[in-house]
């Protein structure tokens, strides 16, 4: 055979297809030649040491998360409650399985997560001169879930402890820079938010009493009640306690698309069982104005919160609650919305979770090098592995714990 054919049947191909089922690989030598490009920019090693210097603040925090949460488990009834409402499910981060991530925001923020990851241990290991030896797109039969990128592990496992470390840290360390600029991002569209309306909502109308008589709806606002705005309960009971059952009180509801249409009915009073004045509505505070207040300052409590779906947390941009809120660029504003909080709250979660020391993840690998080298005696590296699996152990059994307590106490 020529020469110039043996050159060629050497030469990788630029673009492959392998399918192993559930899983479809498309490798391709575009993304090789972007992982050269930018990882040839000396900011490329600037942020791989920021990334590494990150992975344990970011894995602290995973372990606070996970302590904390079983401490509460174990000692608080009402946390267990919560979590049994949640189902196990609520564990898994794949759109379709875990019931509180949306399909479509959902996968939008997975394939970011598992792009930027990726890319990252690419652009690193490239700016390190360490080899690369495929990578491409990944997808779940015909849905796109991502990329992929095949460090060469022989290299790595050569490299010198700094250097791969800063491999493995670099994918938590993206999807952590990726996520704070989409906190950032949620936070800028969170604060252009006003509200539409405030008022007490009526969850149930009872049957038989005034209000009914009167044509009011479950799911109507109350807002005004004579003359006076009405925003809490206490509100509420100031304009009627001094009132009898013979008297009546002017009701202004909103109802409708947007709360447009405005309703003002003449109730009766009734009597409770202990002798207090009603109108026969159960009610619930909304408080619109003031919450919106707490999510458009970033605290430590603020933070945490935005660590929670949007229909746990009852942030404003959730379904139930879009409607009680305008914005200067229109309905646009939902779907800007969640778009940057799913990225953000997927890129977190695969930060942390892959920066914990668990093997085999960045984090496991990363702590297993590092303890290598500080043991550095080659007759003692079995110590470090050690150490990693019953470090590994113990952090899967308490992730476990999480899962299993509120079942079982």
């Amino acid at each position: 055979m020529p020469a110039s054919e043996e050159v060629r049947s050497e030469e990788p191909k630029r673009f492959r297809v392998e399918f192993e089922f559930p899983l479809l690989l498309i490798r391709t030598q575009s993304f090789m030649r972007l992982y050269d490009r930018l990882g040839a920019f000396r900011t490329s090693r600037v942020i791989s040491w920021a990334a590494l210097v990150g992975m344990p603040v970011v894995a602290a925090f995973g372990l606070f998360l996970i302590f904390n949460s079983l401490l509460a488990l174990l000692t608080i009834p009402e946390a267990r409650e919560g979590a049994r409402e949640l189902s196990p499910l609520a564990h898994i981060l794949l759109p379709g399985v875990n019931p509180y991530l949306p399909i479509f925001y959902g996968w939008v923020g997975l394939i970011a997560a598992i792009v930027v990851h990726e890319g990252a241990h690419g652009v690193i290991a490239r700016s390190l001169k360490l080899r690369v030896k495929s990578s491409g797109l990944l997808f779940f039969l015909a849905i796109p879930i991502g990329a992929f990128v095949d460090v060469d592990e022989e290299e790595l496992k050569r490299a010198a402890a700094k250097d791969s470390v800063r491999v493995m840290a670099a994918g938590p360390g993206a999807n952590t820079a990726i996520g704070l600029v989409c906190l950032i991002g949620l936070l800028i569209t969170v604060s252009g938010l006003t509200p539409v309306i405030d008022g007490l909502y009526i969850a149930e109308v009872i049957e038989g009493r005034p209000a009914e008589e009167a044509g009011l709806l479950a799911g109507d606002i109350i807002t005004m009640v004579d003359d006076n705005r009405i925003i809490t309960i206490d509100d509420f009971r100031a304009v009627t306690e001094d009132k009898g059952p013979s008297d009546s009180v002017l009701v202004t509801v909103a109802r409708g698309e947007m709360w447009g249409d405005r309703l003002s009915v003449p109730v009766n009073l009734t009597e409770d069982d202990e002798g207090r004045p009603i109108i026969g509505v159960l009610l619930g505070e909304l408080l619109i104005e003031q919450r919106l207040k707490f999510y458009q300052r970033l605290s430590a409590e603020s933070f945490l919160v935005y660590f929670q779906p949007p229909t746990l947390a009852r942030l404003p941009f959730s379904e139930s609650l879009r409607s009680f809120y305008a914005h200067p660029i229109g309905d646009n504003w939902y779907v800007m919305a969640n778009i940057f909080f799913w990225v953000w709250f997927v890129n977190v979660n695969v930060a942390i979770f892959n920066s914990l020391p668990i093997v085999p993840l960045d984090g496991g690998r990363a702590f297993e090098s590092l303890l290598k080298y500080l043991i550095g005696q080659r007759a003692n590296q079995k110590v470090a592995s050690r150490l990693t699996i019953a470090v590994t152990v113990a952090l899967v059994s308490a992730i476990a714990m999480m899962i299993v307590l509120p079942y079982v106490i």
